[in-house]
Formats: structure tokens, sequence, C-alpha cells
């Protein structure tokens, strides 16, 4: 796989989470997740059975494709993170592989792709997020998925924000938003996760706040048709009126223009 020069903050921050990363997110129920966005993308004209799962991190969001019974690949930007993914276990080693998601190159192609937790609000701007979506698009099955999700405002406004501060002791870590002043659609945002006692290492992580039309025409400048936008709140749960004031992400579904 090839990469390119990225966010420093994106790789950084996730060369510094990844020990800890499955403690950090011990509480999410990625396997109902993942299967409720399964079942969605076969209701948007999935009928294969390869995967592949961008932005893999440790692993949690391609097992339970595994366990479903796909032909799963996965890729991540971080080596630490790719190390991680490929001690679970869930995956032959050689199908997990460091790659930068602007620049996907596989044989053959996929009739899902998914990049889930946000990962496309790493990309900084409309480029990137363009670049990121090429990408998919070329290797994209002609009938196939991409299934992907964005922070809505609410999550920056209540998480990304100076006055946030949630503590994970099973990680023993703490995260506090950096935000100043107010956060609208398109914002930068910011947050660290202190890591060890007394913040020994930290985790920065720098985002971009991506508003659904120019979502819609990063996908529509890839050759991409977005097929369904749906909120998703705490828990996982879908639902059919996505609202960025109320809802935690925002949940895409696209495919191939006609």
């Amino acid at each position: 796989m090839r990469t390119t020069s990225t966010p420093p903050a994106a790789l950084v921050a996730y060369e510094r989470l990844a020990a800890v990363y499955d403690r950090f997110t011990d509480s999410y129920d990625h396997d109902g997740w993942v299967g409720r966005l399964e079942r969605l993308a076969r209701e948007h004209g999935l009928r294969g059975r390869r995967a592949l799962d961008v932005a893999c991190g440790t692993g949690k969001s391609f097992a339970p494709l595994v366990r479903r019974g796909y032909d799963v690949w996965a890729c991540d930007l971080s080596p630490a993170m790719v190390d991680q993914a490929r001690r679970s276990k869930a995956l032959p080693a050689d199908r997990i592989e460091i790659a930068d998601m602007r620049q996907l190159s596989y044989t053959g192609t996929f009739s899902l792709v998914s990049c889930l937790d946000d990962a496309v609000n790493y990309l900084l701007d409309e480029d990137d997020l363009a670049a990121a979506f090429a990408s998919v698009a070329r290797v994209l099955a002609p009938d196939g998925v991409y299934v992907f999700d964005a922070n809505s405002l609410s999550t920056y406004r209540e998480g990304f924000s100076t006055r946030a501060t949630f503590e994970r002791p099973l990680a023993d870590a703490i995260w506090r938003g950096e935000t100043t002043g107010p956060i609208v659609p398109g914002s930068l945002c910011a947050a660290s996760i202190e890591l060890g006692g007394g913040g020994a290492a930290v985790s920065r992580h720098v985002q971009r706040h991506h508003p659904e039309p120019t979502i819609r025409h990063a996908l529509a400048s890839a050759g991409l048709a977005c097929r369904a936008v749906l909120g998703q709140s705490t828990g996982g749960v879908l639902h059919e009126d996505a609202d960025e004031e109320t809802h935690t992400k925002l949940v895409y579904v696209a495919g191939r223009a006609a």
C-alpha cells in the first residue's frame, strides 16, 4: 500500500492511543452497531460478501463482519493500531494493512466498504475528503455499497468544547475538549486524551465538522451518489430523520452514481 503525507495529529493521536484503545472504547457495542449498519446496507442494495473496512483501528469494526461470514480486508493509517488489530487474530495478518484512506490500492473490488468511528472527520479539508471518496470509488464494486459515519454538530459542541471532560477509568484516561468559541457547521475542533496518571502522555485529536452538503458534494465529485443519511444516537441507534442538533452522528450510505 502507498501512503501520503497525512495530518500529523491523526497519525500521532492513534499511535499514542493504540495500546489502550480497546479499554477506552470498552462500552461500545460494535457488534450490535455493525449489525444494524449491515442491514442498512442490504436495504440499499448490498448483495455480495467481499468487504473492506477502512480506518479499521484495532479491529472492533471489522470483527462483526468476519463473524457474519464476510470475506474481509482491512486497513488503517496507524501502524500501532494495525498491530493491535493483527493481535486480535480476527483476520490473517496479511489482510490488515497500513494504508491512507485517500490512496487505497487493492486487487479486485468490494461489495461493501465501511469507514466507521468518525474517521472521515480527521480529513481536515474538502480536497482530502474528496480524495478519500475517490479512493473508495476505485475499489467499490459497480453494485457495491459504501457506509460511513461523521460526527454531528451536537457531538462537537458537547464533546470538543472546553467545558467537556470525561473520565475513562478502565483506560486510565481523561478526555478534555479544547475548542474555544462557537462551534458552527464546518468548524475545526480539537480534544485531548490524557493517558496515564497525571497525563503522562497526550493523544490529541483534531477534527473537522463536515456538513451534509459538503459530504454530498465530495461524494458526487468522486462519482458516488448518496442514497441515504440517517441520524444516530447513543448506543448506535439509527433514526430516519438525521438531525445535527440532537444526534451524535450522521450515517451515510452511498453507491456508484447512475
